[in-house]
C-alpha cells in the first residue's frame, strides 16, 4: 500500500528535521572537542540533552500535542539552549577547579553562580518564541495551531501550543 498526499511531505519533513537534529548534536560535540581540547568535557555537556528531551516529551504530553514541524523546530532550539547553558556551567566549574576547588564544590558553586545567566538564556528563548507560538505578525498563523488560525483569538488549543513551546525548556 502506498500512501500519497500530505503524508509524503510530512514524512520527508520529519526525516529532515530528525536528521538535522542528530547531525547538529554530532557537529556540536565535535566542535566542543576541538574547543575544550578534551573528550570528557563535551561529553559532560552533551549529557544535558536527555534532560532537555524529557522536558520536550513531558510538555508535549501535558499539552496533548502531537509531534509536528513547529514542535520539532522548538525542540531543536531547546536543545541548543540546553547545550549553551551546559557550556556555561562546565566552563565555570573547570575554572573553579583550576583555582583549587574540589570537583563537588566547583560544581555546586557553578550551579549557584551561573543560575541567573542560565535562567536569563532560557527566558530569552521563551520570550523570543512567543510571537511564533501565538501566531503574531505577518504569516504567523501558519505556525499557530488550527483553532487560532481562523479566529485570531486564544482558545484552549492555542494556549496548549504556547505552553508546549515554553515547556520545552
Amino acid at each position: 500500500m502506498i500512501v500519497r498526499g500530505q503524508v509524503e511531505s510530512m514524512t520527508s519533513a520529519f526525516i529532515g528535521l530528525a536528521t538535522g537534529l542528530l547531525f547538529a548534536i554530532v557537529l556540536v560535540y565535535a566542535l566542543m572537542v576541538v574547543n575544550f581540547q578534551s573528550w570528557l568535557d563535551p561529553f559532560i555537556i552533551i549529557t544535558a540533552l536527555p534532560g532537555a528531551l524529557s522536558g520536550i516529551v513531558w510538555s508535549l504530553f501535558l499539552t496533548q500535542t502531537t509531534i509536528n514541524v513547529p514542535s520539532l523546530m522548538g525542540a531543536i532550539m531547546s536543545i541548543g539552549v540546553a547545550t549553551a547553558n551546559s557550556i556555561l556551567l562546565v566552563t565555570f566549574a573547570n575554572d573553579q577547579r583550576r583555582a583549587g576547588q574540589d570537583a563537588l564544590n566547583a560544581a555546586l558553586l557553578a550551579g549557584y553562580t551561573r543560575l541567573r545567566p542560565v535562567l536569563m538564556t532560557a527566558l530569552a528563548m521563551i520570550i523570543g518564541m512567543l510571537p511564533m507560538a501565538l501566531g503574531l505578525g505577518e504569516g504567523g498563523e501558519q505556525n499557530a495551531p488550527v483553532g487560532a488560525r481562523s479566529h485570531r483569538r486564544l482558545d484552549v488549543r492555542h494556549v496548549r501550543h504556547v505552553v508546549r513551546r515554553a515547556g520545552h525548556l
